[in-house]
């Protein structure tokens, strides 16, 4: 018919992608530690509905950015949590144990990694004048 417009539906995937099914096994895993359903999830992050982000836990279709920032808000992580995977690294299976640490702890953490390892991400620490905090600034290389 002339002048109606038609929806596309994405085609769901048959197989899962690789990447996309790891990501959504963390997604998956993130959700159950929260305590959340997928219905519950998918209602509050408004942006998925509940066989979308079942499809995005099984690896069957690629998540956005924006969709992994809303999730990450939602289940109250940071987004590096949802592309993070602890098994493949030890490296990576760091940042996921300092997701349980407090923020004191992680600052604490910071200062000793920044004395021992000083300018190593071409970000150095400097006191702020008038204050016992600290604020980064670029190396230049």
């Amino acid at each position: 018919m002339p002048g109606v417009l038609r929806s596309r539906t994405m085609p769901r995937r048959r197989v899962p992608d690789p990447l996309a099914q790891a990501i959504g096994l963390r997604v998956r895993t993130l959700r159950e530690a929260a305590g959340l359903t997928l219905e519950k999830l998918a209602y509050e992050s408004e942006l998925v509905s509940k066989g979308h982000l079942s499809d995005l836990e099984r690896g069957l279709l690629r998540p956005t950015a924006n969709t992994l920032n809303q999730l990450a808000q939602h289940l109250g992580v940071d987004l590096l949590d949802l592309v993070t995977f602890p098994a493949d690294s030890p490296r990576q299976r760091l940042v996921t144990l300092t997701r349980h640490l407090s923020p004191g702890t992680v600052r604490k953490l910071l200062r000793e990694l920044d004395q021992a390892l000083p300018d190593a991400d071409g970000v150095a620490a400097r006191p702020v004048r008038g204050t016992r905090r600290t604020q980064s600034r670029v190396v230049q290389k």
